[in-house]
């Protein structure tokens, strides 16, 4: 891994801002998840946090994409920024007045704050190949992803020091905190302009850039091919998104801590990625790898239904066995998901012009949210009415069975096949 990037002042205060606001938002998110299923005990309403999250990044996404390929990149991140930081400083202020915290405002706060952050990740996306060599684009973005996972190890511990010693109010002033240093660090960001100038925004120069947009996916079956798969995918994944949180707290009953050591062994399985990716793209292809690290980690999640098996929970002092098998399940399926990202990513930055990357990539992130929704409200349903392992079962044969459908396609993308895209002129990534 190339970590001379750093020594670059743009890419460099380009991770800092986004690791510091990231640690801030994983505190709040892991926090808020502890205090609902504390309080509430329902895998139901912790799903249904889920989802609210998710609908507004859902509906607004494609639209994102055209304000990013037209907008000053480096504004947006400044304005994303500090409009978090507001929003969750509101809400700091809400709660040490009225000392409560209600299911209403917790939707709201989500909302708030996926509203904001729609256009985050294609602003990143499209930044990281404007100051980057697209020879380096592999490596840029698995450090991008070490960083991250970085931050998502740092996260759990922090947020349970601070939710365990001071309240959940205390980590709403840490994460309003961390979007204000955020937004003073992208500050000295020297960023170049979009490609070509756009003039003045009109409605119908938006509704042109959008169609525009929209017409070039649509000409390439690989970013077809590649949305599909994020669709099925996403929803199967459901079951691991609010059943690690299901068997932690309700079936193995473990502490907070050993709660946050889960989340902690999946982004350690995501840092390793980050390590061995460069090894991987030089023995396959892009879409070949993209193929073997789905495919394993769908195996790993099905690995899953022996944790909640009831017969092995019963057995007096099976506990720290099962949730040591847990850690380790979580960290390997992790570290498959982390290169499968990987590569979506570099692959989509090589491909697809500049011009069109804010697009292409939020409607890529619209595929991949466009089952999570109804997939964390059904799979949040299931895990309080049918068997727990029944339900990790039959996830990984979805997965497995889309990513055989998949298969042909998929080892037909190749960066440099695809390169002589841009004279013409893949958020697997909420994986």
């Amino acid at each position: 891994m190339k970590f001379k990037l750093l020594k670059d002042k743009n890419f460099s205060l380009l991770m800092f801002g986004k690791i510091t606001s990231l640690i801030g938002s994983n505190m709040q998110s892991f926090a808020l998840s502890l205090f609902v299923l504390s309080t509430t005990g329902s895998a139901t309403k912790f799903a249904s946090i889920l989802a609210v999250t998710l609908i507004p990044g859902l509906i607004l996404s494609p639209i994102s994409g055209v304000i990013v390929d037209w907008f000053y990149r480096k504004n947006i991140l400044i304005f994303l920024d500090l409009a978090s930081g507001i929003v969750v400083s509101i809400f700091a202020i809400i709660y040490f007045i009225t000392g409560e915290m209600s299911l209403i405002n917790i939707y709201i706060l989500v909302i708030l704050l996926s509203l904001i952050s729609t256009l985050d990740n294609p602003t990143l996306q499209t930044i990281i190949p404007t100051i980057t060599k697209k020879e380096e684009l592999v490596e840029a973005n698995a450090l991008n992803s070490l960083l991250m996972a970085i931050g998502n190890v740092i996260s759990p511990a922090i947020a349970a020091f601070i939710y365990g010693s001071f309240g959940l109010e205390a980590v709403f002033i840490v994460n309003a905190i961390s979007f204000y240093i955020s937004a003073f660090s992208e500050v000295f960001l020297v960023i170049p302009r979009n490609i070509k100038s756009k003039g003045k925004l009109s409605l119908n120069k938006f509704a042109n850039e959008f169609k525009d947009g929209i017409k070039f996916i649509l000409k390439k079956k690989d970013i077809i091919n590649i949305v599909s798969l994020a669709v099925i995918l996403n929803f199967a994944l459901g079951s691991f998104t609010i059943g690690s949180a299901f068997i932690s707290k309700i079936i193995l009953k473990v502490s907070d801590f050993q709660y946050g050591m889960i989340d902690t062994f999946g982004v350690l399985g995501m840092i390793l990625a980050t390590f061995i990716v460069g090894w991987f793209s030089r023995k396959y292809s892009i879409g070949k790898n993209i193929y073997i690290s789905l495919m394993l980690a769908s195996v790993f999640l099905s690995l899953y239904s022996i944790v909640a098996l009831k017969s092995l929970v019963n057995i007096q002092g099976s506990i720290v066995y099962l949730y040591l098998i847990m850690l380790i399940i979580t960290f390997l399926m992790c570290m498959f998901i982390g290169i499968a990202n990987t590569f979506v990513s570099a692959g989509l930055q090589s491909i697809v012009p500049l011009d069109f990357l804010g697009r292409v990539s939020t409607v890529v992130s619209t595929g991949c949210m466009l089952a999570s929704p109804l997939s964390s409200m059904i799979y949040g349903y299931l895990f309080d009415k049918i068997n727990v392992s029944s339900i990790f079962l039959i996830s990984s044969v979805i997965m497995i069975i889309a990513m055989l459908l998949f298969k042909k396609s998929l080892y037909e993308v190749n960066i440099e096949e695809k390169v002589n895209l841009k004279e013409c002129e893949i958020d697997i990534e909420g994986i």
